[in-house]
């Protein structure tokens, strides 16, 4: 019994350590990344929607945090040739989701100024008719 209590000692130390890690649930690290993102922390938001891909490549939330990391680098911190890796990685990934046409529509419009959109131009025409 004397020479087991090492052993012992070291695997409920290791147990312990394991036990400490920094890992979040899949839904911890989404609503973290979402709040962080509302926010307008927009590189902590890109991490932790990183590290719900990275430690839950096949979870729920998975097709969304792509998605929106895509977002971010596109609209919040003009990252564009990282915003159209992930905007493809989505399509390609999960090409039936509901996001799809989004992803679509804002690699079309990838950097481009808000006034060169269709959308605002066809407003601003309405607006000058009235």
């Amino acid at each position: 019994m004397k020479n087991s209590m090492p052993f012992v000692l070291i695997l409920i130390a290791v147990i312990f350590l394991f036990s400490c890690s920094d890992t979040k649930t899949e839904a911890e690290y989404y609503k973290l990344a979402y709040d962080q993102y509302n926010d307008g922390k927009y590189d902590e938001s890109v991490n932790n929607f990183q590290s719900l891909l990275e430690n839950y490549p096949e979870g729920q939330n998975t097709p969304n945090a792509m998605f929106m990391i895509g977002f971010i680098c596109a609209n919040h911190s003009e990252k564009l040739d990282e915003a159209k890796k992930y905007y493809n990685m989505f399509m390609e990934k999960y090409p039936d989701h509901e996001l799809v046409s989004s992803a679509k529509y804002e690699l079309e419009t990838l950097g481009k100024d808000i006034n060169e959109l269709d959308i605002f131009k066809k407003i601003e025409e309405e607006e000058k008719e009235n």
